[in-house]
């Protein structure tokens, strides 16, 4: 997943809304296929929650997965946290409120704060100031930097009335790359090691 976002920002790919065109599969091949990943990983989630047939075996499920999406934020995965707390708020999981009436208090609140770290409010602002505050290597979410890029490329023009390059546009898209370019180049300053103790095998026994 690491090299397959420091692959991405090494290319042209940000450049030109390229993910957003007809040709977006020859144009953004590395941004579709981690996009393509995500929602995979996403509904693979999903699904897992819902083929369990008893409420206990829906809950050890969902237990076990807002665990890993802890692990996850102490890993910097950040990218990891949206798409399980993604799956997780999706319709078809969140309708069963027979299911989270069992979910443990404990747990219910570590989702909700693990939600708020990636929550999209303020263009992900909160996501935005972990990252910042982030001392090793993390994985970002991609569609957090989509989303600033598409506000900067339809929100300011490139030329001016006048016919000169936007000095002001170009200046907000070099800090878009920089920031990038910040937590791509963190260096590896120690290794985590986290132990997951959730009660999943019970539930497929």
């Amino acid at each position: 997943m690491f090299n397959l976002l420091v692959h991405i920002f090494l290319r042209r790919e940000f450049l030109g809304q390229a993910w957003t065109k007809a040709d977006k599969s020859s144009r953004a091949p590395n941004i579709c296929l981690l996009t393509k990943r995500f929602n995979e990983m996403s509904k693979l989630i999903a699904s897992e929650v819902v083929r369990r047939r008893s409420v206990s075996g829906r809950v050890a499920v969902i237990e076990k997965w807002v665990a890993i999406a802890d692990c996850n934020r102490t890993l910097r995965n950040y990218n990891g946290v949206l798409q399980i707390c993604a799956a997780l708020s999706s319709s078809s999981i969140f309708r069963l409120k027979r299911t989270w009436n069992k979910v443990p208090e404990a747990t219910t609140q570590m989702m909700e704060e693990l939600q708020d770290i990636v929550s999209s409010d303020g263009r992900f602002k909160n996501l935005k100031e972990a990252l910042r505050r982030c001392d090793s290597p993390c994985i970002p979410y991609i569609g957090m930097y989509l989303s600033d890029l598409s506000f900067i490329e339809e929100g300011t023009r490139t030329m001016t009335e006048d016919g000169l390059l936007n000095f002001s546009k170009m200046r907000m898209v070099h800090n878009f790359f920089f920031g990038i370019h910040y937590v791509k180049t963190k260096d590896i300053h120690y290794f985590v090691v986290v132990r997951i103790n959730v009660k999943y095998y019970d539930s497929i026994n």
